[in-house]
């Protein structure tokens, strides 16, 4: 059964998002509504969530304080939150859900879905996660963030500086490093392209993503030499961008 803790200061969201759970969310479960985080550390010895919906801005203790205040409880999350790009982009590093203000009914379904599948498959380490969040957080430049990379063997953290290149297989995509053994990733190579933005990264073709740093050349032909020897494909399409993009960053 799902336990559901919804912590906002604004009342209003809070028992919107109460009404779309009820509505939407026909399964099993216990809902509980708290305006104050500060009381909401307290609340979760006795009513022991399972996943809490967490507002990101609130007064006197934001959302990511809060996490950090409740370290070492056992529940899930899905952080709410108007739009703002850094912390987005660090919840996302760091393999956690967030929903954006105001909170579409399909987004919400899709978010808890995935929580469900997450406690199905026993994954990842939750505090991990979090400890990894709060650590990106505290970083001045995005260009530091770790990225967290959960399989149902656990979850690992990567500078995605040692990626060498990821390669894309259907709804799969495999990392290849640099000084660490490849991992696959229940996740588009389209998803972690956009996440990757702003870090050296070029999509070569549909199957590949490639770190700059790693790229030694690109023959006649149209193939590219990485550092490790491998060859990688520059589709026909991408080709001009691709050469464009390699000349600039030489």
């Amino acid at each position: 059964m799902l336990r559901i803790l919804i912590i906002d200061d604004e009342a209003a969201a809070g028992n919107i998002l109460k009404l779309l759970i009820e509505k939407f969310i026909p399964l099993e479960k216990e809902l509980c509504y708290c305006n104050n985080p500060v009381e909401a550390l307290e609340l979760i010895k006795s009513f022991k969530p399972t996943l809490i919906m967490l507002d990101i801005e609130m007064p006197n203790m934001n959302g990511f304080d809060f996490l950090n205040q409740a370290a070492g409880c056992n529940f899930d999350v899905i952080f709410t939150t108007a739009f703002d790009q850094y912390a987005i982009k660090a919840i996302r590093f760091s393999a956690l859900d967030y929903l954006l203000k105001p909170i579409d009914s399909v987004e919400l379904q899709s978010a808890v879905n995935r929580h469900i599948v997450k406690q199905n498959n026993h994954q990842p380490q939750q505090q991990l996660l979090v400890d990894n969040l709060i650590n990106n957080l505290q970083q001045k430049k995005q260009e530091d963030f770790k990225l967290a990379l959960s399989t149902v063997e656990g979850v690992s953290f990567f500078d995605p500086a040692h990626i060498m290149y990821c390669e894309g297989e259907n709804n799969y995509t495999r990392f290849i490093f640099v000084d660490h053994k490849p991992i696959l990733i229940s996740k588009t190579l389209g998803e972690y392209e956009e996440l990757l933005e702003g870090h050296q990264f070029i999509r070569i073709h549909k199957s590949y993503l490639v770190n700059r740093k790693y790229i030694t050349q690109i023959d006649r032909e149209g193939m590219m030499i990485m550092s490790d020897g491998k060859q990688l494909a520059v589709s026909r399409r991408r080709k001009e961008m691709v050469m464009s993009l390699m000349k600039n960053h030489q």
